[in-house]
């Protein structure tokens, strides 16, 4: 294991680089649906259902396939020619797409949770739309949103561990490259190696949870909100 140890520190970085690009990306696109879904915008509103239904109901092996394989034959149709795309662009779209349907049903209840008398306080005190989401809803919708964040940030980094499928050489490809070369000896010995280093980036992703939730707290306590 400690022989092997290197060769997984050398890609790891790949598996980070897909997390933080998905994760972030995601959380961006999750606000984007919750904000089409909450004001029921006109079409756009059924799209956005449609679209969470079908990025959590189809395993995620399925979106990689979709947006490696058959993206680029979609887009060939209207003339787009992205048959180059690479396959840790491609993972970080269909992970972002999976992350982004995932947390926009984490989100939307957070949002729908803060009273609504607090929406009308704020609108009563002259406050922007964007002064009120950032002063007086924001504070409150983030404390209920981050555990299901944290949730979904750990089931990202288990699906990291597919995304080899489509030729990504992160840590499950070189895991894929040393069984062949030696001919399936020490398989016990490599799959321990990668769930160590998973159990570690899952540790590590808790923690960062764990101390916004303590700070978000300490916050709320110096600026007297209650929880």
């Amino acid at each position: 294991m400690i022989e092997i140890l290197p060769k997984f520190l050398s890609v790891l970085h790949i598996t980070i680089l897909i997390i933080i690009a998905s994760s972030t990306l995601g959380l961006i696109l999750s606000i984007f649906v919750t904000m089409i879904r909450i004001k029921e915008i006109k079409y756009l509103s059924k799209i956005m259902t449609l679209y969470i239904s079908f990025t959590r109901s189809v395993p995620i092996v399925l979106q990689l396939f979709l947006v490696y394989y058959a993206l680029p034959v979609l887009f060939s149709l209207v003339g787009i020619n992205i048959s180059n795309i690479s396959a840790v662009i491609a993972t970080i779209l269909a992970l972002t797409l999976y992350n982004g349907g995932y947390l926009a049903e984490v989100i939307r209840p957070a949002y729908l949770a803060v009273e609504r008398g607090q929406h009308e306080a704020a609108l009563s005190l002259g406050y922007t739309p964007f002064q009120k989401l950032t002063r007086i809803i924001a504070p409150q919708v983030i404390p209920i949103a981050l555990p299901g964040w944290g949730n979904a940030l750990i089931y990202l980094i288990h699906d990291t561990s597919l995304i080899f499928v489509i030729g990504v050489l992160d840590i499950m490809g070189v895991a894929n490259l040393l069984i062949s070369q030696s001919y399936g000896s020490n398989q016990v010995e490599i799959f321990l190696t990668i769930a160590v280093l998973f159990w570690i980036l899952c540790l590590v992703s808790d923690n960062i949870v764990r101390f916004l939730e303590k700070r978000i707290k300490y916050s709320q306590i110096g600026s007297g909100i209650k929880q």
